[in-house]
C-alpha cells in the first residue's frame, strides 16, 4: 500500500503557499534494491514527487553540505543541532549554499532524478546522534 504525504509551506500568518504530494515508494530499512536487485539497508525513505517539485526543510538549521554527492546525485545536509541532521537526495536543483542558516519550511531544493535513481523523488534519510532513523517519525508524530 502506497502512501500520501503531503508537505505544506505556511506563511507566519498560516497560509498556504506551496502544498505538494509526495508518494511513498521504498521505505526505511532492508530492500532489494531497485537498480542492482541485490538485498541492502535503504537507510532513508524514498517519496516520489513530480520533477521540480520544492522540498522544503523539516526543522531550521544550518547547510552543511550541498552539491553532487556520488549516487546521491546532489544533496543538501542540514544540521539541526542536538546531533540531528537531514538529508535531502536525487535533487534537480539547489537553492542553498554551505554555512547558510535555513528556517523551517523554507525550499532548500527542487525534486530531480540525479544519480543512482529510476525516477524524480525525494531519498530523505534522518540521523540522531550517528545513527540512522526512520524518517516516517516525522509525519507519524513519534
Amino acid at each position: 500500500m502506497k502512501r500520501i504525504i503531503v508537505f505544506c509551506i505556511l506563511f507566519i500568518f498560516g497560509f498556504v503557499t506551496v502544498c505538494n504530494a509526495f508518494t511513498l515508494t521504498s521505505e526505511f530499512g532492508w530492500r532489494e534494491h531497485p537498480i542492482n536487485g541485490k538485498k541492502s539497508f535503504h537507510s532513508g525513505i524514498d517519496l516520489a514527487a513530480d520533477y521540480g517539485a520544492p522540498i522544503p526543510a523539516m526543522w531550521s538549521g544550518q547547510i552543511v553540505f550541498y552539491g553532487e554527492y556520488g549516487g546521491y546525485g546532489n544533496i543538501v545536509l542540514i544540521d539541526h543541532g542536538n546531533n540531528r541532521y537531514t538529508l535531502y537526495a536525487h535533487c534537480s536543483e539547489l537553492y542553498v549554499s554551505a554555512g547558510q542558516y535555513v528556517e523551517e519550511g523554507q525550499v532548500i531544493a527542487a525534486v530531480g532524478s540525479t544519480g543512482y535513481s529510476t525516477g524524480p523523488h525525494l531519498h530523505l534519510e534522518l540521523w540522531e546522534n550517528g545513527q540512522y532513523v526512520d524518517p516516517m517519525i516525522i509525519f507519524r508524530g513519534d
